[in-house]
Protein backbone atom coordinates (compact mmCIF):
# COMPACT_ATOMS: atom_id res chain seq x y z
CA UNK A 1 0.00 0.00 0.00
CA UNK A 2 1.49 3.07 -1.20
CA UNK A 3 -0.22 6.48 0.66
CA UNK A 4 0.06 10.30 0.22
CA UNK A 5 -0.96 12.57 2.69
CA UNK A 6 -1.56 15.94 0.42
CA UNK A 7 -3.47 19.47 1.16
CA UNK A 8 -2.07 22.40 -0.87
CA UNK A 9 -2.53 24.62 2.18
CA UNK A 10 0.09 24.75 4.93
CA UNK A 11 -0.30 24.10 8.51
CA UNK A 12 -2.77 21.73 8.13
CA UNK A 13 -0.39 18.67 10.34
CA UNK A 14 0.53 16.96 6.50
CA UNK A 15 4.14 16.39 8.07
CA UNK A 16 2.84 15.47 11.87
CA UNK A 17 0.13 13.40 10.12
CA UNK A 18 2.52 11.23 7.99
CA UNK A 19 5.06 10.91 10.13
CA UNK A 20 2.86 9.72 13.00
CA UNK A 21 0.88 6.82 10.55
CA UNK A 22 4.02 5.52 9.65
CA UNK A 23 5.32 5.43 13.12
CA UNK A 24 1.67 3.72 14.03
CA UNK A 25 1.94 1.28 11.71
CA UNK A 26 5.16 0.45 12.90
CA UNK A 27 4.59 -0.25 16.52
CA UNK A 28 1.96 -2.31 15.59
CA UNK A 29 5.07 -4.54 13.68
CA UNK A 30 4.18 -3.48 9.92
CA UNK A 31 6.63 -2.89 7.56
CA UNK A 32 6.80 1.08 6.92
CA UNK A 33 9.02 3.64 5.04
CA UNK A 34 7.85 7.32 4.88
CA UNK A 35 9.56 9.27 1.85
CA UNK A 36 10.11 12.86 2.18
CA UNK A 37 8.96 15.17 -1.17
CA UNK A 38 9.37 18.01 0.68
CA UNK A 39 12.50 20.06 0.01
CA UNK A 40 11.91 21.84 3.35
CA UNK A 41 12.79 18.68 4.81
CA UNK A 42 10.77 19.24 7.56
CA UNK A 43 9.86 15.14 7.80
CA UNK A 44 13.26 14.51 7.61
CA UNK A 45 14.06 16.96 10.48
CA UNK A 46 11.94 15.22 12.80
CA UNK A 47 13.27 11.47 12.09
CA UNK A 48 16.75 12.70 12.75
CA UNK A 49 17.87 12.45 9.09
CA UNK A 50 19.16 13.85 6.13
CA UNK A 51 20.32 12.44 2.78
CA UNK A 52 23.79 12.43 3.57
CA UNK A 53 25.42 13.46 0.54
CA UNK A 54 23.18 10.76 -1.83
CA UNK A 55 20.49 13.48 -3.22
CA UNK A 56 17.46 11.99 -0.76
CA UNK A 57 14.17 11.81 -2.59
CA UNK A 58 15.81 13.97 -5.46
CA UNK A 59 18.15 11.63 -6.51
CA UNK A 60 15.32 8.92 -6.24
CA UNK A 61 12.91 10.88 -8.43
CA UNK A 62 15.90 11.56 -10.82
CA UNK A 63 16.77 8.28 -11.39
CA UNK A 64 20.45 8.37 -10.18
CA UNK A 65 19.97 6.14 -7.13
CA UNK A 66 18.26 3.61 -5.77
CA UNK A 67 15.87 3.52 -3.40
CA UNK A 68 17.44 1.16 -1.75
CA UNK A 69 20.54 2.61 -0.74
CA UNK A 70 18.78 5.94 0.10
CA UNK A 71 16.70 4.40 3.45
CA UNK A 72 17.93 5.65 6.41
CA UNK A 73 17.29 3.54 9.65
CA UNK A 74 16.41 5.79 12.98
CA UNK A 75 14.63 5.16 16.10
CA UNK A 76 11.91 7.09 14.41
CA UNK A 77 11.03 4.76 11.40
CA UNK A 78 12.36 4.31 7.74
CA UNK A 79 12.72 7.33 6.03
CA UNK A 80 14.04 8.38 2.58
CA UNK A 81 15.35 11.73 3.34
CA UNK A 82 14.33 15.11 1.11
CA UNK A 83 16.83 17.14 -0.79
CA UNK A 84 16.98 20.80 -0.79
CA UNK A 85 17.79 20.43 -5.08
CA UNK A 86 13.68 18.94 -4.93
CA UNK A 87 12.99 22.66 -5.73
CA UNK A 88 14.83 21.84 -9.39
CA UNK A 89 12.05 19.27 -10.11
CA UNK A 90 9.58 21.68 -11.82
CA UNK A 91 12.46 22.93 -14.22
CA UNK A 92 14.54 19.79 -14.39
CA UNK A 93 11.75 17.12 -15.41
CA UNK A 94 9.51 19.87 -17.73
CA UNK A 95 10.26 18.34 -20.72
CA UNK A 96 11.24 14.93 -19.97
CA UNK A 97 8.22 11.97 -20.90
CA UNK A 98 7.07 10.32 -18.79
CA UNK A 99 8.38 12.42 -15.83
CA UNK A 100 4.60 12.28 -13.62
CA UNK A 101 5.84 8.62 -13.00
CA UNK A 102 9.41 9.06 -11.82
CA UNK A 103 9.01 8.11 -8.45
CA UNK A 104 6.64 5.43 -8.96
CA UNK A 105 9.41 3.77 -10.93
CA UNK A 106 12.03 4.58 -8.31
CA UNK A 107 10.13 2.68 -5.51
CA UNK A 108 8.95 0.35 -7.61
CA UNK A 109 11.85 -2.42 -6.68
CA UNK A 110 11.22 -1.66 -2.82
CA UNK A 111 7.24 -2.11 -3.05
CA UNK A 112 7.03 -5.69 -1.78
CA UNK A 113 9.50 -4.90 0.94
CA UNK A 114 7.13 -2.80 3.01
CA UNK A 115 3.52 -3.23 4.36
CA UNK A 116 2.89 0.50 3.82
CA UNK A 117 5.20 3.49 1.91
CA UNK A 118 4.12 6.94 3.33
CA UNK A 119 4.53 10.05 0.98
CA UNK A 120 4.63 13.58 2.36
CA UNK A 121 4.76 15.96 -0.17
CA UNK A 122 5.27 19.89 0.13
CA UNK A 123 2.13 21.79 0.05
CA UNK A 124 1.46 23.97 -3.00
CA UNK A 125 0.91 22.69 -6.47
CA UNK A 126 4.71 21.23 -8.10
CA UNK A 127 6.16 18.20 -9.80
CA UNK A 128 6.65 16.41 -6.07
CA UNK A 129 2.89 16.39 -5.46
CA UNK A 130 2.04 15.27 -9.02
CA UNK A 131 4.63 12.62 -8.34
CA UNK A 132 3.44 11.53 -4.76
CA UNK A 133 -0.34 11.21 -6.24
CA UNK A 134 0.68 9.05 -9.36
CA UNK A 135 2.86 6.78 -7.17
CA UNK A 136 -0.26 6.24 -4.33
CA UNK A 137 -2.88 3.94 -3.96
CA UNK A 138 -4.96 5.83 -1.64
CA UNK A 139 -4.67 9.99 -0.29
CA UNK A 140 -5.45 10.77 2.90
CA UNK A 141 -6.51 14.94 3.05
CA UNK A 142 -5.88 16.77 6.37
CA UNK A 143 -7.67 19.44 6.97
CA UNK A 144 -8.08 22.26 9.82
CA UNK A 145 -11.53 23.71 11.20
CA UNK A 146 -10.65 26.71 9.94
CA UNK A 147 -11.95 29.60 7.16
CA UNK A 148 -9.03 28.23 5.10
CA UNK A 149 -10.09 24.90 5.00
CA UNK A 150 -12.73 24.46 2.35
CA UNK A 151 -10.75 26.24 -0.13
CA UNK A 152 -7.98 23.86 0.71
CA UNK A 153 -10.12 21.06 0.06
CA UNK A 154 -11.38 22.03 -3.25
CA UNK A 155 -8.11 22.75 -4.66
CA UNK A 156 -6.06 19.60 -3.25
CA UNK A 157 -9.68 17.39 -5.09
CA UNK A 158 -9.21 19.29 -8.19
CA UNK A 159 -5.23 18.35 -8.41
CA UNK A 160 -6.44 14.82 -7.44
CA UNK A 161 -9.05 14.55 -10.11
CA UNK A 162 -6.48 15.71 -12.47
CA UNK A 163 -3.72 13.07 -11.56
CA UNK A 164 -6.28 10.62 -11.51
CA UNK A 165 -7.35 11.59 -15.31
CA UNK A 166 -3.94 11.72 -16.71
CA UNK A 167 -1.73 9.44 -14.58
CA UNK A 168 -3.50 7.28 -12.21
CA UNK A 169 -6.71 6.26 -12.52
CA UNK A 170 -6.82 4.07 -9.48
CA UNK A 171 -6.12 6.67 -6.73
CA UNK A 172 -8.71 6.66 -4.22
CA UNK A 173 -9.35 9.57 -1.55
CA UNK A 174 -9.22 7.68 1.71
CA UNK A 175 -10.79 9.82 3.89
CA UNK A 176 -10.54 13.85 4.92
CA UNK A 177 -9.43 13.62 8.40
CA UNK A 178 -9.51 17.14 10.98
CA UNK A 179 -6.21 17.91 12.76
CA UNK A 180 -5.12 19.65 15.81
CA UNK A 181 -8.82 19.66 16.64
CA UNK A 182 -10.34 21.00 19.66
CA UNK A 183 -13.85 20.19 20.55
CA UNK A 184 -14.31 23.38 22.70
CA UNK A 185 -13.40 26.23 20.42
CA UNK A 186 -17.08 27.68 18.66
CA UNK A 187 -14.89 28.03 15.46
CA UNK A 188 -13.81 24.35 15.72
CA UNK A 189 -17.46 23.38 16.01
CA UNK A 190 -18.95 25.95 13.47
CA UNK A 191 -16.07 24.82 10.47
CA UNK A 192 -16.53 20.92 11.39
CA UNK A 193 -20.04 21.03 10.40
CA UNK A 194 -19.06 23.16 7.40
CA UNK A 195 -16.91 20.62 6.71
CA UNK A 196 -18.92 17.53 6.94
CA UNK A 197 -21.58 19.09 4.91
CA UNK A 198 -19.28 20.14 2.14
CA UNK A 199 -17.89 16.63 2.34
CA UNK A 200 -21.44 14.90 1.70
CA UNK A 201 -22.17 16.72 -1.11
CA UNK A 202 -18.49 15.88 -2.75
CA UNK A 203 -18.97 12.82 -2.08
CA UNK A 204 -15.81 12.27 0.55
CA UNK A 205 -15.35 10.03 3.40
CA UNK A 206 -14.70 12.45 7.13
CA UNK A 207 -12.88 10.40 9.16
CA UNK A 208 -14.95 9.84 12.08
CA UNK A 209 -11.91 10.08 14.38
CA UNK A 210 -10.52 13.50 15.09
CA UNK A 211 -6.77 14.31 15.66
CA UNK A 212 -6.63 16.23 19.34
CA UNK A 213 -3.77 18.54 20.12
CA UNK A 214 -1.27 16.84 22.49
CA UNK A 215 2.53 18.26 23.42
CA UNK A 216 3.42 14.25 23.19
CA UNK A 217 3.65 14.83 19.75
CA UNK A 218 5.93 17.82 19.21
CA UNK A 219 8.22 16.55 22.39
CA UNK A 220 8.13 13.21 20.50
CA UNK A 221 9.43 15.08 17.57
CA UNK A 222 11.80 17.10 19.25
CA UNK A 223 13.73 14.14 20.68
CA UNK A 224 13.89 12.81 17.47
CA UNK A 225 11.76 9.71 18.65
CA UNK A 226 8.54 7.31 17.60
CA UNK A 227 5.86 8.68 19.20
CA UNK A 228 4.57 5.40 19.69
CA UNK A 229 7.49 4.38 22.15
CA UNK A 230 7.66 7.97 23.55
CA UNK A 231 3.99 8.06 24.94
CA UNK A 232 1.28 5.55 22.90
CA UNK A 233 -1.06 6.73 25.64
CA UNK A 234 -0.75 10.38 24.70
CA UNK A 235 -4.04 11.76 22.86
CA UNK A 236 -2.23 12.47 19.32
CA UNK A 237 -1.05 8.79 19.65
CA UNK A 238 -4.31 7.38 20.15
CA UNK A 239 -6.15 9.23 17.48
CA UNK A 240 -3.87 8.50 14.76
CA UNK A 241 -3.80 4.84 15.86
CA UNK A 242 -7.30 4.68 15.77
CA UNK A 243 -7.60 6.24 12.17
CA UNK A 244 -5.38 4.07 10.77
CA UNK A 245 -7.58 1.35 11.88
CA UNK A 246 -10.59 3.06 10.48
CA UNK A 247 -9.44 3.56 7.25
CA UNK A 248 -8.44 -0.42 6.95
CA UNK A 249 -4.60 0.63 7.53
CA UNK A 250 -4.45 -1.98 10.79
CA UNK A 251 -7.60 -4.11 10.47
CA UNK A 252 -10.39 -3.88 13.04
CA UNK A 253 -13.42 -5.66 13.00
CA UNK A 254 -16.20 -3.47 12.32
CA UNK A 255 -13.52 -0.59 10.63
CA UNK A 256 -12.58 -0.39 7.55
CA UNK A 257 -12.38 2.34 4.40
CA UNK A 258 -14.35 3.21 2.11
CA UNK A 259 -17.43 4.73 3.38
CA UNK A 260 -19.24 8.06 2.83
CA UNK A 261 -20.79 10.22 4.87
CA UNK A 262 -24.40 10.95 4.24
Amino acid sequence: MIVTVACQKGGTSKTSTCAAIAQALTYKGKSTLLIDLDAQGSASLIYGADEGGTGGTYSLIMGTAQAEDLIKETPAGNIIPASPLLDRLDIELNNKPGRDSFLKAGIEPIKERFDCIICDSAPGLGTALVQALTAADIVIIPLLCDPQALQGLHQVTETIEEVKKYCNPGLQIAAVLLTQYDKRATLTRQYEDLIAEQCREMGLYLAETRIRRGIALQEAQASRENLYTYNAKANPAADYMAFCEEIGLLKKPGKGKGRKNG
